[in-house]
């Protein structure tokens, strides 16, 4: 059985099309096409230059970005000057002086979630995502973005580990070659990585600059990055028991926050009176857990957390953590704007309605929110003026002020941009 051809299909200069792309490919099979990815390869130098930073001294753990450095055939933990700094010029000069210090061995950097260190790169991302999520559905978990930089060197991670994610991968630049098989297909042979060698049930995809790679997420991967390669990937999760984990991750953490968030081990007391039907034994503290838990879910509380970051994750793209917001300006009634970003609406009880613009959430009286949305326009040039008429607040200042410091934050979320301001 020969290796299977991968299949290359020519899209609109600006991009996917993300119909044909849901209809043909999404959850089906591999494919790669030709398609301009969401940033430039300009743009990579600086943004590893600020993930790595902080690094440089070793191994962080539960912070993002994450940086991984694998050079041979070893994780550095404590990489130091391998990785990119502020005196690497540009991003040939970096890799020129890791060949130099490295003994040209075959490396790859991987940095992982770095998009919540540029908004405008994070932004390009979402917009060209969102694309997808309209034709296939939006994600309920929050997507991995991942900038890679290799060259000489072959990632095993993807065939070693259990597949749950879909993958994405733009190249902006050198060749990256990819051996996919079915998850069912069992352990790879050992020479899985040579994609010039045929073997029965494997598909490999060679793609270079200007090119995308896509596979669903019941494949198992083996990467060999060539011509230092660089490439966006986005891990988009897919597995069915991704979302049941996230649930009971964040069962646990109410019923911790309802106990007080109590940080002592919790073990049982040993001793007279502490028997397994006695009050103070295992099984009253047990059942008293159950009880816990059951009013968790049974609760309110439960369901409007689950609003609000579906809210927060859908306004976002799923591209979670999410850039801080931008500075303030200072909104008089005379300022002039347009609304230029999404903002996703949902009830929040009888009353209220939950805004999140970008992943930022917060909540407004929903007969305010209703009068507000409408005021805000849908792209043409408003003014801050027309928001206070239309929520009638005259020249009641308390009103106004309310009004004014909405806009402020929709225009810290970057929800609006300032078209004009003049001044009374």
């Amino acid at each position: 059985m020969s290796t299977l051809a991968p299949e290359t299909r020519r899209t609109p200069p600006d991009g996917v099309d993300w119909e044909l792309f849901g209809q043909c490919y999404w959850d089906r099979r591999p494919v790669r096409l030709h398609a301009r990815p969401p940033f430039g390869l300009e743009a990579v130098h600086p943004l590893n230059v600020a993930s790595c930073a902080p690094f440089r001294a070793g191994t962080r753990f539960w912070v993002m970005p994450d940086v991984r450095f694998l050079v041979g055939d070893g994780w550095l933990r404590a990489p130091g000057t391998l990785l990119p700094d502020t005196t690497d010029p540009s991003l040939d000069a970096y890799l020129d002086r890791l060949d130099s210090d490295s003994g040209r061995q075959g490396y790859l950097l991987t940095v992982r979630q770095p998009l919540l260190l540029d908004h405008a790169l994070w932004s390009a991302v979402r917009d060209t995502i969102s694309g997808l999520w309209r034709q296939v559905g939006w994600p309920n978990l929050p997507v991995v973005a991942e900038v890679l930089t290799g060259d000489r060197f072959t990632q095993h991670v993807g065939a070693t580990e259990a597949p749950t994610h879909a993958a994405l991968t733009w190249v902006l630049r050198g060749r990256m070659d990819v051996r996919l098989w079915d998850e069912r297909g069992g352990p790879p042979p050992p020479d899985i990585a040579d994609p010039d060698r045929a073997v029965p049930g494997v598909r490999t995809l060679s793609a270079g600059a200007g090119e995308l790679l896509y596979w669903p997420g019941d494949q198992r991967h083996v990467d060999t990055y060539r011509n230092r390669c660089v490439a966006l990937r986005l891990r988009i999760p897919v597995d069915r028991t991704l979302p049941f984990t996230a649930l009971r991750d964040l069962l646990a953490d109410l019923v911790h926050a309802g106990q007080g968030n109590d940080e002592t081990v919790p073990y049982f007391p040993f001793g007279p009176g502490t028997g397994v039907d006695d009050e103070d034994g295992v099984l009253p503290r047990l059942t008293g857990l159950g009880g816990d838990l059951r009013t968790v879910v049974d609760g309110e509380h439960l369901r409007r957390t689950l609003r609000i970051r579906w809210a927060a994750l859908r306004s976002a793209a799923g591209l979670e953590p999410i850039p801080v917001p931008r500075e303030g300006v200072t909104v008089t009634r005379s300022t002039r704007f347009r609304r230029t970003g999404e903002i996703v609406r949902m009830p929040d009880g009888p009353a209220h309605e939950v805004w999140a613009v970008e992943g930022n959430v917060f909540t407004l009286p929903q007969a305010a929110g209703d009068r507000v949305y409408a005021a805000l326009g849908d792209g043409e040039e408003t003014g801050a003026d027309d928001v206070c008429r239309a929520l009638a607040a005259g020249d009641d200042d308390r009103n106004t002020a309310t009004v004014l410091a909405l806009l402020d934050k929709l225009y810290r979320l970057r929800g609006i941009d300032l078209a004009e301001e003049a001044t009374r």
